[in-house]
This record gives C-alpha cells, sequence and structure tokens, in this order.
C-alpha cells in the first residue's frame, strides 16, 4: 500500500513536472510570436544629384511603408526587412547609374532603428562620381554618299539631330542608345529606305570622361510600293479596303504611311483588327505588302444605361447594320430615354467621301426636352461633313433645319403655357483638337469651338450667330493627383430684339457645370406664383402666392472648373476622392459684372471606378448665392439652408 502510494505521488510530480515545462515552452513560444518582424518603416536616398528620389526608389525592390498604409494602424503587415534584397539594391541602383553615364559611382547603404524595435530606417547613400559627357557626334552613310548630303541637310534630319537624346556636352547614357538609333531607322524608313539599319559607335575616354560617337546608317535601297495583297475581308473586296488604307502601288514607301493606313482602316466601323506587314522578300526597288483584317458583325444591337441627379434614369438602344447595300456604309438607329429628354434618330454614315479621312452622315431626328423652364418638342435632319485631319484634330461642318414646338411657363402657374412654333435653319462648325492628350496618365490638353449661323435661305424664323469655346487641360501633379482645369465661354448674337426660344440660349449648373447648383439654375431667374384658391377651387383674384423660381438662360456666358483628383488606390482599388472650386456666371445680354458678378462654389466629392465607368458623388457649397438662388422674394425668405447646397451623384467624369 505504502508502495502504491509512494507510485501516485511520483506520477503525480512527474505530470506537473511536464505540465510546467509545456507551459514554459508555450508561455516562450507565444512570447516569441509577439514579437514583430523588423519592417522598413522608412526609406531614404542620400547624395543623389542627378536623379530625384522618387526614380531611385522606382529602381529598387525594397519599399517602406506609404502614407497611407501608415494610416492603416490595424493592418501593418509586409515590408519586411530584407538585408539581401537590400544588398541587390545596392547593385541595382549602381547599374542604373552605370547606363546613364556614371561609370564609377558607389552605392552603400546603413540600416538605422525608428520609435520602436520593429521600425527601421533604410538610407542609400549615393556618390555618384563624374560622368561621361559627349565630346563629338559624327554621322556615317557611306553606302549611299550620293544621299548624304540630302538627307543630312532635310528638315526632318535637322529637327531629328536638335531633338536627339545625344548632343554633344550632355551626358553620355548607354540605355538611350536603342531610343535614338530608333529614331533615326524610323526617319530613313520614311524617306523610302524600308530596310534602313542604324548602330552606333562609341569610342570612351574614362580619363577625360568623354565620348566620341559615330551613328552609322546603313540605308539599302530606295522602296517603291508594288503589290498590296488582303486576307480576312469577306463582305467587301480587296480594292475596297486598299483604297480605305489610303496606300497606292508606285508610291515611295513610308513607314509613317503604313501607319496612318493602319489608323484608317482600324478607324472603319466595318473592321476590328488590321495589320500591315512586309513579307520575306528581295531587298530591291519594289517592295510587296500583306494585309490582314477581321471584320465586325454586319448587326449588332448595343444597350447601355446610366443614372444621375439630373436626369434620374437614362437608357439607348442602337441598332447597327454595317456595309450597308454592300457599299461599307453604315446605317444605325437610336432611341435614347431619361427623364429629360427621348430622342430617335437615324444615321446613315458614307466613311469616305472623297479620301479616307473624309465622311458624311445624315441624321433625320425627333427629340422632346422636358426642361424646368420649357417643353420642347422637335423633328428635324442634319446632314454633316467629318474630317478627321488626324489623331488629334477633327473637324465638322453641318447644316440642320428644325421645326419647333416650344412651350414656356407663364408667371402664374395656374395659366396655361404659352406655345411657340417656329423653324430653324443654321450652318454648324466644330472642331476637336489635342495635344498630349492621354487619359491614362491623365495629361494633356483639349480645345473644342463651337459656332452656328442661323437664317440662311429665309427657312429660319430667329436669325443669330452663336459661339463658344472649351478649353480643358489636365496636369500629372504625381502618380495618382492629377490638376484638371476647365475654361468655358459663349455669345449669341442675334438680330431680333425679342427673346430667343429656350433651347437656344446658355445655361449653367448642373452635375458637369458648376456644382454648387442645380441643372441649368445659375444664372437669370424669373419667380413663378399662383393664385390662392377657395375650398370650392375658385381662384382668389388678385391675390397670388410665390411658387418657385425657374431659370431664364441668356445670351452670354463665363465657366471655369478647377479640379484636384487624387486615387486612394493604396487603401481601396478604384477608389478617389476630389476637390473642386467652381465659377460663372450666364448674362441676359452682354457680360455685366458690376450687375452680375461671376459666382463661385467649392466642394468635393469621390469617385469609384466600377465596370460601368467612374460612379461620382460630388457635394457642392455655393460661396456667393443670388436672393433667387436662396428662394427669396419680395423681402420673404421661402427657402432652407439646402439651398446653398448641390449634391450630385453620376457616371463619369464631370469633364
Amino acid at each position: 500500500m505504502l508502495y502504491f502510494k509512494i507510485s501516485l505521488v511520483s506520477v503525480f510530480m512527474l505530470c506537473s513536472w511536464c505540465y510546467s515545462v509545456g507551459a514554459q515552452n508555450v508561455s516562450d513560444t507565444s512570447s516569441y510570436r509577439g514579437e514583430k518582424p523588423a519592417r522598413v518603416w522608412k526609406l531614404e536616398i542620400e547624395g543623389n544629384e542627378s536623379f530625384s528620389d522618387i526614380i531611385i526608389k522606382e529602381q529598387i525592390a525594397t519599399e517602406a511603408f506609404s502614407f497611407w498604409e501608415k494610416m492603416k494602424f490595424w493592418d501593418r503587415g509586409g515590408h519586411i526587412l530584407d538585408e539581401v534584397e537590400i544588398q541587390k539594391d545596392v547593385i541595382r541602383i549602381g547599374n542604373y547609374y552605370n547606363r546613364r553615364g556614371f561609370p564609377r559611382v558607389e552605392v552603400d547603404y546603413r540600416i538605422e532603428n525608428g520609435s520602436k524595435p520593429w521600425k527601421k530606417k533604410v538610407i542609400f547613400d549615393i556618390r555618384e562620381g563624374f560622368p561621361i559627357q559627349i565630346n563629338r557626334i559624327t554621322f556615317d552613310l557611306s553606302d549611299k554618299d550620293h544621299y548624304r548630303e540630302k538627307l543630312l541637310e532635310s528638315p526632318d534630319f535637322t529637327r531629328l539631330r536638335r531633338k536627339s537624346e545625344y548632343q554633344e556636352g550632355e551626358r553620355y547614357e548607354i540605355i538611350k542608345e536603342p531610343e535614338v538609333t530608333g529614331n533615326y531607322e524610323q526617319l530613313l524608313k520614311n524617306k523610302g529606305f524600308a530596310y534602313a539599319k542604324v548602330a552606333i559607335e562609341a569610342a570612351v575616354d574614362t580619363s577625360q570622361r568623354s565620348a566620341d560617337l559615330t551613328i552609322r546608317c546603313l540605308l539599302g535601297p530606295m522602296a517603291y510600293l508594288d503589290t498590296l495583297t488582303v486576307e480576312g475581308n469577306s463582305t467587301v473586296n480587296d480594292n475596297y479596303v486598299i483604297q480605305e488604307s489610303g496606300l497606292k502601288r508606285g508610291e515611295r514607301f513610308s513607314n509613317r504611311k503604313l501607319q496612318e493606313a493602319q489608323r484608317e482602316i482600324f478607324n472603319h466601323h466595318l473592321f476590328r483588327f488590321v495589320t500591315i506587314n512586309i513579307p520575306e522578300q528581295p531587298q530591291d526597288s519594289t517592295l510587296n505588302l500583306e494585309m490582314q483584317v477581321r471584320e465586325q458583325d454586319l448587326r449588332t444591337v448595343q444597350t447601355t444605361f446610366g443614372f444621375g441627379t439630373d436626369e434620374y434614369l437614362r437608357g439607348q438602344l442602337s441598332w447597327i447594320h454595317r456595309n450597308a447595300f454592300g457599299y461599307g456604309h453604315q446605317f444605325t438607329s437610336t432611341a435614347k430615354a431619361s427623364f429629360i429628354e427621348q430622342t430617335f434618330n437615324l444615321d446613315y454614315l458614307v466613311p469616305y467621301a472623297f479620301n479616307t479621312k473624309s465622311s458624311v452622315v445624315i441624321s433625320p431626328f425627333a427629340q422632346h426636352l422636358l426642361e424646368e423652364n420649357y417643353e420642347l418638342s422637335r423633328i428635324g435632319i442634319t446632314n454633316s461633313f467629318i474630317y478627321r485631319y488626324s489623331q488629334n484634330m477633327t473637324g465638322s461642318l453641318s447644316y440642320q433645319f428644325t421645326k419647333n414646338s416650344e412651350m414656356s411657363q407663364q408667371l402664374d402657374e395656374n395659366l396655361p403655357d404659352t406655345t411657340k412654333s417656329y423653324d430653324l435653319s443654321s450652318i454648324q462648325l466644330s472642331g476637336y483638337y489635342n495635344q498630349d492628350l492621354s487619359r491614362r496618365d491623365q495629361k494633356g490638353w483639349v480645345l473644342q469651338p463651337y459656332a452656328e449661323l442661323s437664317g440662311f435661305w429665309g427657312s429660319s424664323t430667329f436669325q443669330f450667330q452663336k459661339i463658344s469655346l472649351d478649353v480643358r487641360r489636365y496636369t500629372s501633379l504625381t502618380e495618382s493627383t492629377t490638376l484638371a482645369t476647365r475654361v468655358q465661354g459663349g455669345k449669341i448674337f442675334a438680330t431680333q430684339e425679342d427673346s430667343l426660344p429656350g433651347n437656344i440660349r446658355y445655361y449653367l449648373g448642373g452635375t458637369s457645370s458648376i456644382r454648387g447648383w442645380g441643372r441649368y439654375q445659375l444664372g437669370p431667374k424669373r419667380a413663378v406664383v399662383k393664385s390662392p384658391k377657395t375650398d370650392g377651387g375658385e381662384i382668389i383674384a388678385d391675390s397670388t402666392v410665390f411658387s418657385r423660381y425657374i431659370p431664364e438662360g441668356g445670351r452670354t456666358f463665363l465657366a471655369f472648373n478647377l479640379e484636384i483628383r487624387q486615387d486612394l488606390n493604396a487603401l481601396i482599388e478604384g477608389l478617389g476622392f476630389t476637390v473642386f472650386w467652381d465659377g460663372g456666371q450666364v448674362w441676359r445680354k452682354d457680360p455685366d459684372i458690376s450687375r452680375r458678378p461671376l459666382q463661385f462654389s467649392v466642394g468635393g466629392g469621390f469617385r469609384y471606378n466600377s465596370p460601368i465607368g467612374p460612379v461620382r458623388m460630388d457635394v457642392g457649397y455655393k460661396i456667393n448665392p443670388s436672393r433667387a438662388d436662396l428662394n427669396k422674394y419680395r423681402g420673404q425668405d421661402h427657402g432652407d439652408p439646402w439651398d446653398r447646397i448641390g449634391i450630385h451623384i453620376s457616371v463619369g467624369q464631370a469633364f
């Protein structure tokens, strides 16, 4: 019995010891797991004079916490300190400098502790040294000496030499050699040398820190187009495709013309894919080309839907018939509807008027508009001549004739609307030009002029001239920040003294205009009253009650928009916000800032890049509203605090 008790005690003590050791191990393991690994909290570059910190950081793998990542205190994962990777970054930085003319660059690094044990600061120390500079540039065209003077003195060659990345006295950067040789090859190929090759030989003297460059141009034969073959076309013949390309047999080869021909075919509504290749062939003065095309479906139905605070819901249904009558023409019928506009129109497109850049569109239509101050029903036809001069410049000349019936709200809403029937006959000119426009990088310029002259051939009830200009600029401030600006202005010159119809006048305010105001609400307004009624429904004579203000529009307007767009992809992919300052004014006739000054609004909003496009919500605040904007009438306040605020929800950017 005593032995049994001793055995029990021994087993109990052994279990207790095992438990304590296990608990200690668990505690030690938990403590170990609770320690945060070292992370790169800050990253700095020192000693760099030729390249900014941002450029250097783009070349390395080590990354520190961004501002937005530091804000996410609940999730600070990633950015583990990896010293092996940092050593590789030292090599990467050195190679980056070597390829850009710094053969003796020295790079080192150090790691410093932060405010907490796991926060580390990585510092790269760069000693650039002296760069290699280009001392002299010469050109060798030994295989075609009789072309030498003509090429070297041509305006295109002179322009390219002036803009080339390699200039005498500048730093010799090896990495730019493919770009330089490619530019000279393109120039020679645009001059007719289809097989031109360019190479650069560099004699580098590191002791003198200089380089002498020889640009060798192997021209080959001058080539002319011979045969053009087409594959992939099923509903149009080869001659039609060749005509749309603009290429002609016997003309001198130009790589620029080949690219332009490819764009012309791709822009044609009938084709969705095109390539133009130079097949294997003897390198002589004749050149054969191959075109590969793929056609669109001949018949297509398209539907689109959208929403917004102005139109609430909008939708569009289109039926497209390509290659109508077998001539490559296009017929389109479109019906679109919203709570403001309902339109049905037919478009007949002739894509080749007299060359590949010109087209003609005939468009009969019917439209119904329901604005706050008028209701318009009209039918008409628009005949347009469109000329696409280049990728970034397009112009159009149109003639439009419409028969209109417009109902306007009277001063007393109890009275029936007044109806005005009139005809309009006008010539319209519009243009579009952009410079360096890139939607992806959010930069560039856009200019859109417009002019309208009404009253031709005595078939117009009103005679007027209308001009306007829309200028936009997009400036990329950082990789995630864009400054968008727009300035608009317009003027109507009318021969009649009486007022023009409501749909001809200018208006401001709305989701894509001055966002502190609702649709068309900025500018001249007139009060609408209503006569009170007795319990029996009879109107009380000589007594009116204020109802609301409705816009009148005007003949002159000026507006601007200034907007900063910031991506928040670091927090949520596709999310962004904006802050804006809008301003402008509409004048009944001529600009008069003393009597009707410019009005401004400020605000902000959010953007989300959804599958249907950027969904946005903007909130604008009126800085200097008029009495009518605040619904004040004859000394009485009929408004509320919300009259100072405009809320807009829509799909797509404001501009």
